[in-house]
């Protein structure tokens, strides 16, 4: 649009997502299907018509159990409704990281959802001449939109709270570090060394922000890891057998289970599929 971003994603299987946001805008994303309990911002349950509001330059983490389709809005910082409805500061160190949860009516939410895919329509049948009258009126008629449904919410959360807090910094902490090591193997007693905390503490940290515990966090980077290096170029000439070493695969028909519930197909299956195309014949 005129300065407003609107994007349309969708997002496919068990996943988790770290990123920040843009400085110079505030971002809200809400989900246009219509899951609850589907999707997890740093540790705090997601429903349906929850929209999460992200300050600029702000941390999140996002951790779905399924396939999930969202809308998202990056309305630029100095815009009155971006300021309103920023979250307050909270009392740790970097109240940057601090971001809302926003619980709206159903029917409100629905609305927000299709006045945005009505912009989106109308500008794509707009012509080049009046796409720039269009941008600016379909921005105003959104943050119209915006101000409605932050006048109408039933209520919010500001995230991370006093429970939340302790749990976001060693799991941040724990991801960062295995970040820092793309190909290497990491075990539980490195991330445990890593953030300076007993296992325990990492344990409950993970189930509390991500839903899970540290190992089965590091199986889906293991499955992932192995995935990708399967489909990279070089990757279809190794064997097999050695992308799985090299991972630190030792139980191959455990793993192979646990890759087949995550891709829908054996790693031999994959391999195969990925040499076939590499050598340009068809299955």
């Amino acid at each position: 649009m005129n300065r407003t971003i609107l994007q349309f994603g969708a997002d496919g299987g068990p996943g988790i997502v770290h990123g920040v946001t843009d400085p110079n805008f505030t971002t809200l994303i809400i989900q246009s299907s219509n899951f609850d309990d589907r999707v997890v911002l740093d540790g705090a349950r997601c429903q349906a018509s929850d929209l999460v509001v992200f300050p600029p330059d702000c941390h999140f983490t996002f951790v779905r159990s399924g396939h999930v389709e969202w809308v998202a809005w990056s309305v630029p910082r100095e815009e009155s409704i971006a300021r309103k409805i920023l979250p307050a500061a909270t009392s740790q160190d970097s109240p940057k990281t601090a971001k809302h949860v926003i619980r709206l009516p159903k029917p409100i939410a629905s609305g927000l959802i299709e006045a945005s895919r009505q912009a989106l329509r109308s500008m794509s049948d707009a012509s080049p001449a009046e796409r720039s009258i269009m941008a600016r009126e379909t921005e105003y008629a959104l943050m119209d939109e915006l101000a409605y449904v932050w006048e109408n919410r039933l209520g919010e959360t500001v995230l991370p709270n006093k429970y939340t807090l302790s749990s976001e910094r060693i799991v941040l902490e724990a991801l960062e570090f295995v970040r820092a090591k793309p190909e290497s193997i990491v075990h539980i007693k490195d991330i445990v060394k890593a953030t300076k905390v007993g296992y325990r503490t990492l344990l409950r940290a993970f189930e509390r922000y991500l839903g899970f515990s540290p190992k089965h966090y590091l199986r889906l980077r293991q499955l992932n890891l192995v995935y990708h290096q399967i489909r990279r170029e070089n990757g279809a000439s190794a064997r097999l057998a050695d992308i799985l070493a090299a991972h630190g695969v030792t139980e191959f028909g455990r793993f192979a289970g646990h890759y087949r519930s995550l891709f829908g197909e054996l790693p031999s299956e994959t391999y195969r599929r990925f040499r076939a195309v590499k050598s340009g014949n068809s299955l």
